[in-house]
């Protein structure tokens, strides 16, 4: 077995990670960053359209927070908008200093690109990062899949898992932290990277705590639908000139009553068009026609970002339909970035508490810098502090490398006997979550996909891999399919629509009954669902 020790670990590789691992660098840690895939790029972040809600000259501190205030619908946590707000020019600075090219516009800042760049700007976002790391002492090993916390005496101590090559890896670290992302790729029809997978809140579950609001799951409405083609978002602005309708031949935008004022659509009534075209994509297609866009508008992001697909974007209309976009939900952390669990920090998509029932646009970004930068600091503060009170960091035990070895064995034992593919049964899940956990639910269907998850959860315990490359793929299956149970069974349990959750048959938003946060908790293997009210 691999061992590698650390002061800090960084599970992820997206603007969080990097940031939090840049000031445990700055702190003099030894920092290691690791990654399912490329380290940068395969993250949600290299996606981003890049624009961060932030405070400026035109946007005071105060309307950011009401306008995040009002997205969350009362289910934010005060305590940590307020770190947000406040601390969110601070880290735009930052962001410059590392080489970042960000403009002052609108409500905060975006990506700054030369007009006929064709480059998303997330690349532009996360290439200096990348280069920095390059030339920073931060160790990185992308390939790492982490399987578990590494949880002694009541506090994380690193993180086991396998290397790109196969072989166990022992992570002994004094802090760990995850910038894992959410969990859009659990559903058929998203527009993540195909790796966001939940990872993150399947290890925060596993080593005991408990996650927050999963049910709350943001669509974005305008995601290329074509068979055979990635399934990625359609980035505003929009041209004028577009078209959007039905396989009737209806003018949608008519319809809604957006003709003429679509990207203003797309900001306040982006949840409403989710729900609208997902119903209409049940019975029928919907096509986005940029066919009547004149030529020079082409050489201009966002559609030269478009040319560049063999797809004929410009001389037919094309398929689209809704698809998840961002979860709100997830591992509870205080104005440190620290977890109730000792040495584990989080910091992203993976939290919970800024965004409440609904995402502001925009603050996706932000979260990851502040938070990054804040959780960062944090966690090298926490390993200072023991290194005082403990002195040099001591190695492995043989007790721990016993028990490690022995769980080693027992996933390796696993292997052996006939295996069903798992290809076809992620597949299974993926369908489930965006047929039953869809932007519309109410409690029949609900009911049914746990019915059909529980199918789905008895053939998983019958895999027996054949390979290490088997053994990650159930793995997957499992943390996909504890997720999807918690999303179906909160669901279910929520009776009333807020945000950008809405049952069917629960239509109003319910004040009196429900201005309560969903608490999802693994015990002895079982999914334990219970709701506290906001403070």
């Amino acid at each position: 077995m691999e061992q590698i020790t650390t002061d800090i670990l960084v599970i992820g590789s997206g603007l969080a990670g990097f940031l939090s691992a840049f000031e445990a660098e700055k702190a003099g840690l030894r920092v290691l960053m690791v990654g399912k895939f490329a380290i940068g790029m395969g993250t949600n972040t290299s996606l981003a359209n890049g624009a961060f809600t932030v405070s400026n000259s035109t946007f005071s501190k105060e309307d950011h927070l009401q306008a995040t205030q009002e997205s969350g619908k009362g289910l934010n946590q005060g305590r940590l908008i307020n770190l947000l707000i406040q601390k969110g020019p601070e880290a735009m600075e930052r962001l410059r200093g590392d080489g970042v090219p960000l403009l002052e516009r609108g409500i905060g800042c975006i990506i700054d690109r030369p007009d006929d760049s064709s480059q998303l700007p997330g690349v532009l976002l996360i290439r200096p990062l990348i280069e920095k790391v390059k030339k920073s002492s931060i160790r990185v090993l992308p390939g790492l899949t982490i399987f578990d916390l590494l949880v002694e005496e009541g506090e994380v101590q690193g993180a086991f898992g396998f290397l790109r090559n196969g072989i166990p890896c022992l992570i002994r670290s004094r802090t760990v932290l995850l910038s894992t992302g959410g969990a859009g790729a659990v559903y058929s029809r998203n527009d993540n990277q195909r790796s966001i997978l939940g990872d993150g809140y399947a290890l925060a579950l596993r080593a005991g705590l408990p996650l927050f609001d999963l049910e709350f799951v943001q669509f974005y409405p305008f995601v290329l639908g074509e068979p055979h083609l990635s399934s990625f978002l359609l980035y505003p602005p929009y041209p004028k000139e577009v078209r959007l309708f039905n396989d009737k031949g209806e003018d949608l935008l008519e319809r809604f009553g957006l003709r003429g004022d679509l990207n203003r659509a797309i900001i306040v009534k982006r949840d409403r068009l989710s729900i609208d075209l997902y119903s209409m994509t049940r019975n029928g297609d919907v096509f986005f026609d940029l066919t009547q866009v004149p030529q020079e508008k082409w050489e201009r992001y966002p559609l030269n970002f478009l040319k560049k697909s063999k797809f004929p974007f410009r001389e037919r209309p094309f398929l689209i339909s809704p698809a998840v976009h961002f979860f709100m939900g997830g591992v509870e952390i205080d104005e440190e970035g620290a977890t109730s669990l000792p040495g584990l920090f989080a910091a992203g998509e993976v939290t919970w508490g800024i965004h409440g029932a609904n995402r502001l646009g925009g603050n996706a970004l932000t979260e990851c810098a502040v938070f990054g930068i804040l959780s960062g600091q944090s966690a090298a503060r926490y390993v200072h502090k023991l290194e005082q009170e403990q002195g040099p960091f001591p190695p492995f035990s043989e007790n721990l490398l016993k028990k490690w070895d022995r769980k080693v064995r027992s996933y390796l034992r696993k292997r052996r006997g006939a295996f069903e593919p798992p290809k076809d049964m992620l597949k299974d899940l993926k369908d489930l979550a965006w047929r039953y956990a869809s932007p519309v639910r109410e409690e029949e269907s609900l009911k049914e996909g746990l019915d059909r998850l529980a199918s789905i959860e008895k053939k998983i315990e019958k895999v027996y891999p054949a390979t290490l490359k088997d053994l990650f793929k159930k793995r997957d299956l499992e943390n996909v399919s504890l997720l999807l149970k918690a999303i179906l069974k909160g669901s279910l349990l929520r009776a009333e629509s807020r945000g950008s959750f809405f049952r069917k048959d629960f239509p109003d938003q319910d004040d009196t009954h429900w201005l309560k946060n969903t608490c999802y908790r693994l015990e002895k293997g079982e999914l334990q669902i219970t709701h506290r009210p906001i403070k």
